[in-house]
């Protein structure tokens, strides 16, 4: 017979520890309530400092800029960004020019601004002198324009019976006729094109009421227009000897300046060099 194989030993089981319950001493637990309280109390902040009361120069008296001369004939508007220093009495020193799109608007502008006067500003109550910047603009509306082209109101309002001119007889014709000015913005583009522009006749031949029909070029609009009102036409008067308004249609051509040569830019350089 084959002998049984042996039994397994049974070992003894471990004995499990005993889990411990963590205890706290009354000393201890008091002094852990204490350190927690401190870390949740908030930090007192520090007592601000007095902060300075200060209020920005205000103008109690302005002047509005006259648009120059030189560029109302030309109908150009633009800016300027003039600086100064508005001492303790309020009076406007020390202007300087941040930025100007033409050098008439500057000095238009500088010119108003030395009439303004403003109360000073303030620290702690107290006056101070400051620098201020201050923007002006030159912006001329279409009534603003023209009138200032023809050198009278040129928009009123007509109540009488207006004849358009294809009724009568004869066209009406300018007794002095102008040419456009080629728009500035458009100088250099080579562009070229058209204006009709709608005109009313008074009883006295000036034009009054213009009104842009179409142009090529948007920029061709208020040059054909300020033409229009400086034309004059003979008073157009009915077979019964009345005076009348007539309407039309002026047609006015724009062609782009043709760039001068260095020779023609300067005619003392052409020379010259013609010697060499």
């Amino acid at each position: 017979m084959s002998p049984r194989p042996p039994r397994p030993a049974l070992l003894p089981a471990t004995p499990t520890p005993a889990r411990r319950r963590a205890v706290l001493l009354p000393g201890l637990a008091l002094l852990l309530l204490l350190s927690t309280a401190a870390r949740a109390q908030p930090v007192a902040d520090a007592a601000p400092a007095a902060r300075a009361k200060a209020t920005a120069p205000v103008a109690v008296r302005t002047v509005s800029p006259e648009h120059p001369p030189e560029l109302l004939k030309t109908l150009t508007n633009g800016d300027a960004v003039l600086e100064c220093l508005v001492d303790v009495d309020g009076e406007v020193r020390d202007i300087k020019v941040v930025s100007e799109t033409h050098p008439g608007f500057a000095a238009a502008a500088e010119e108003a601004l030395l009439q303004w006067e403003f109360k000073p500003a303030t620290l702690d109550g107290h006056p101070k002198a400051q620098r201020i910047v201050i923007p002006f603009e030159f912006r001329l509306s279409r009534d603003q324009m023209l009138a200032s082209v023809a050198g009278r109101p040129v928009f009123m309002e007509v109540t009488e019976t207006i004849i358009p001119a294809q009724q009568l007889p004869q066209w009406p014709r300018p007794v002095d006729f102008f040419v456009p000015r080629y728009p500035a913005s458009l100088a250099g583009t080579g562009k070229y094109g058209k204006a009709v522009v709608n005109v009313t006749i008074d009883k006295e031949g000036k034009v009054i009421n213009p009104r842009l029909v179409k142009a090529t070029y948007p920029e061709f609009g208020m040059p054909a227009m300020a033409t229009a009102t400086q034309l004059r036409f003979a008073p157009q008067v009915m077979a019964d000897g009345r005076k009348i308004y007539v309407s039309m249609d002026i047609q006015f051509d724009f062609e782009a300046p043709k760039e001068k040569s260095a020779k023609e830019a300067d005619p003392a350089e052409g020379k010259a060099k013609k010697k060499k």
